[in-house]
Formats: C-alpha cells, sequence, structure tokens
C-alpha cells in the first residue's frame, strides 16, 4: 500500500495556525520560504527527519499527515 502526504491538511493547519511559509522555513530549519512551498504544494516531499518536527508544529499526529495512496 502506498501513502501520501495530506498536503491540504498541512496547509490548513499551517494557515489556522498563523503561520506564514516563512515561518514554518525557519521552525523546519530551511534555507529559504521557496523550499518550504515546494514541500507543501508536493514538488518536493517531506523529509522524514522532517515529519515529526512538521507534527509537532501544527499539533496533529504523524499518522494524520499521510493517506492511504489509491495509486499502484
Amino acid at each position: 500500500m502506498n501513502y501520501s502526504f495530506d498536503l491540504c491538511l498541512i496547509r490548513d493547519k499551517r494557515i489556522s495556525k498563523g503561520y506564514s511559509m516563512q515561518k514554518m522555513s525557519e521552525l523546519l530549519g530551511l534555507e529559504s520560504k521557496s523550499m518550504y512551498y515546494k514541500r507543501e504544494t508536493g514538488d518536493t516531499q517531506f523529509k522524514a527527519t522532517e515529519i515529526p518536527l512538521l507534527a509537532s508544529l501544527l499539533d496533529i499526529s504523524i499518522e494524520k499527515i499521510f493517506v492511504k495512496s489509491l495509486t499502484k
């Protein structure tokens, strides 16, 4: 079974917390806002080391960050 990131949930939680993309990039230790933007839009995947911090910052469980993918 394949899993992908629930990018809508991540975006919605970030916005509800009042975090800008710039702030998220800083909190995740990324070099620029564009690096975070690419992750949140799915152009680049979040790294495994970023997922626990992302979940903590957004107050969601790691399990909720992922959704089952129907593609093979």
